[in-house]
Parts: structure tokens; sequence; C-alpha cells
């Protein structure tokens, strides 16, 4: 495989001060907030549910899914493929769309790895600053997404 072909287009966005990079093969699209409905029960990063294209999506707020002590206003929701669902992400900023080199992505080591939210699936460097490449799958456990979407079986 050459340079060109192993890098990979992702979606920069800020929350808080995590710079994180989806995968652009999982974005969907980005908006302006919507409307949120709150669920009872749902973990503590999950603001509710909007109804994106007539569809009821879970909202999370990615600040507080990635450990942030007190809740953060989003500025844009960005709404990914993670799995057979869909997940909204309220997200301080949308940056950019970048191509992410893979030699700036390395392995976590074990105890950073331990400390590190369970969402991040590798860090790396963009320009000199921390990067957390995410993965959408991985934002919520299936059963929780199956109950928020009303597709969880009795």
């Amino acid at each position: 495989m050459n340079r060109a072909e192993a890098r990979r287009p992702v979606l920069l966005v800020r929350a808080r001060a995590w710079l994180c990079a989806l995968p652009a093969e999982d974005v969907v699209e980005t908006m302006r907030p919507l409307p949120i409905e709150p669920v009872a029960g749902a973990p503590r990063c999950v603001k509710g549910i909007s109804v994106i294209r007539g569809e009821p999506v879970p909202v999370l707020s990615l600040p507080l899914l990635l450990g942030a002590e007190a809740p953060v206003e989003g500025r844009r929701m960005v709404l990914v493929r993670a799995g057979a669902h869909r997940i909204a992400l309220e997200v301080e900023d949308v940056l950019d769309v970048e191509e992410l080199d893979p030699v700036n992505l390395g392995g976590l080591p074990p105890l950073l790895s331990e400390a590190l939210p369970a969402e991040v699936e590798r860090l790396g460097t963009l320009d000199g600053k921390a990067l957390a490449l995410l993965d959408a799958a991985r934002l919520l456990p299936e059963a929780t997404l199956r109950a928020l979407s009303g597709t969880d079986a009795p």
C-alpha cells in the first residue's frame, strides 16, 4: 500500500479541549442544533432524542462523553453512522475535513489507554496538536442504542 492510499479522510470537530477526528465514511451530515427531548434514565452523556429527517436519533454530548465535568451547549450537530444506528453528536465546532496520515496515529500505551475514554480509538497529532480518533460504533453500547431507538427486543 502506498502512502497516498493509507491516508484517511476525517471530519475534525472540537469538544472542549479535545480535537477529535471522525472517519468521513461514518459522517452523514453536519447541522445546526435541533430541539432535543430528554430521556429519563439515559446515560449522562445522552442529551436526549432529536427527530432528524423524520427519524428519532439519540443525541450525545461529545464533551460529556469524553469526560467534561459540566454540560456544554453545542453549536453544531454531526450525524454519524454507528453500525445499524445513527447518532447525533453535539460538538462545539466543526472545523474541517482533513486527510489523516496514519503515521501520525499511534497505538495507545497500556497506562494511557486505561486513562482515556473507551470511545477514543487512537491518539495522534495533527499540526502539532493532540488528536483523538473516534470510532462511532464505540460511542454507545449496542444495547443502549437499541433501547434509545426503540428497537430493544423484549
